[in-house]
């Protein structure tokens, strides 16, 4: 640290700068006036992939620097940063030995004395906060896709039963009516062929309503609207289903409700589709801080760490995603033969809304 020694501080003084300068866990890179590295600490080693030596003396700093608006390529690195803007730090690029290229957050100040004048480069790296950002920006499309896609499913449900099934039923009506007149036999059995087509497809829009948006869910809550699909769902694949609810019956959030439904609805659809179970429990247990929902299928089971769950929607990772933007969790236990279960955890507050959401994220 030759650079240091020739500021001409006090021997107290340089140790103490010395000290920082080898601990502080920012990339520091002093710059002599022809633009130079004189030194670098420890951090600026790790980030840049250099050592101090192979930089001090050897390398200027605009091979390593990258990214800077208007950069003056060569020129003397003081009056280079004298032309960033009056602000704490900005964003650069550091290029490393191996030729990777490092976002960075830069700020810098000038040492003088005497003749000596240099710059101190402080580079803070910015690669964690970029993927927690981008990371961050996939949870908000990913919240905002499940939000569209509930909008778009309850307004096609109360389509189809305002509108397809109405109109549906005006037929049944009307059809009812005219068997009530006298025809000819081949008329009346064609008429009585029609009618009980027209009731199968009535039925038909309207199973298909309840599965897009039950209707039950915002109505009357999360377990009736559980109960009616177990229900439907023992009359559509013959598997046996059985609901406990422990605690309070109380309603929660809508994010909530609607989250734990699909959840339950995804985990079931999954044991039809590839467990070979012919029964199922449901247990929801509400306690004040947190509901819990546990489902557990006598199934064929499949080892976790090998096989990625399919199902209807986003699958596994809309059970997670749906639990993780209320700050819950799912955890899914399965071995060969030995069935599988799928626990969901999310906090809730005294309201019954979730209690840890990014407010970025949540509206209401």
């Amino acid at each position: 640290m030759v650079w240091l020694g020739n500021l001409g501080l006090t021997n107290h003084t340089t140790s103490v700068l010395r000290s920082i300068f080898q601990q502080v866990t920012d990339a520091i890179v002093v710059v002599n006036g022809q633009g130079v590295v004189a030194g670098a600490n420890p951090a600026a080693e790790k980030m840049t992939g250099w050592t101090a030596e192979e930089l001090s003396g050897q390398i200027h700093f605009c091979d390593i620097c990258r990214g800077m608006a208007n950069c003056m390529e060569e020129a003397s690195c003081v009056d280079c940063f004298a032309h960033r803007p009056s602000m704490p730090s900005f964003e650069m690029k550091v290029r490393r030995k191996d030729g990777q290229e490092v976002s960075v957050a830069a700020s810098s100040t000038q040492l003088q004395d005497h003749d000596t004048k240099m710059l101190v480069v402080i580079l803070r790296d910015m690669s964690e906060q970029h993927r927690m950002e981008r990371e961050r920006f996939q949870r908000m499309m990913t919240k905002y896709m499940i939000e569209a896609q509930e909008k778009e499913r309850k307004r096609v449900s109360r389509d189809l039963h305002d509108g397809v099934g109405q109109a549906l039923y005006s037929v049944m009506v009307g059809l009812k009516m005219l068997n009530e007149l006298e025809f000819d036999e081949p008329i009346r059995k064609h008429l009585q062929e029609v009618q009980q087509m027209t009731t199968r497809a009535l039925e038909e829009v309207k199973n298909m309503a309840v599965e897009l948006r039950p209707s039950a869910l915002d109505d009357l809550g999360l377990i009736p609207a559980i109960r009616s699909y177990m229900k439907r769902y023992e009359q559509t694949f013959g598997i046996e289903t059985e609901l406990e609810t422990i605690g309070s019956k109380r309603r929660y959030g809508a994010s909530v409700e609607t989250a734990l439904y699909r959840i339950c609805q995804e985990a079931m659809t999954n044991t039809a589709k590839y467990a070979d179970a012919d029964k199922v429990k449901v247990r929801l247990t509400d306690t004040p801080h947190q509901v819990e929902l546990y489902l557990e299928d006598n199934g064929s089971g499949f080892e976790t760490d090998q096989i990625r769950i399919k199902g209807t929607g986003l699958g596994l990772y809309g059970m997670r995603e749906r639990a993780s933007l209320l700050g819950g969790t799912v955890d899914i236990q399965s071995a060969p033969n030995k069935g599988t279960s799928v626990h969901i955890v999310i906090p809730i507050n005294e309201k019954g809304e979730p209690l840890h959401v990014d407010p970025s994220t949540y509206r209401g």
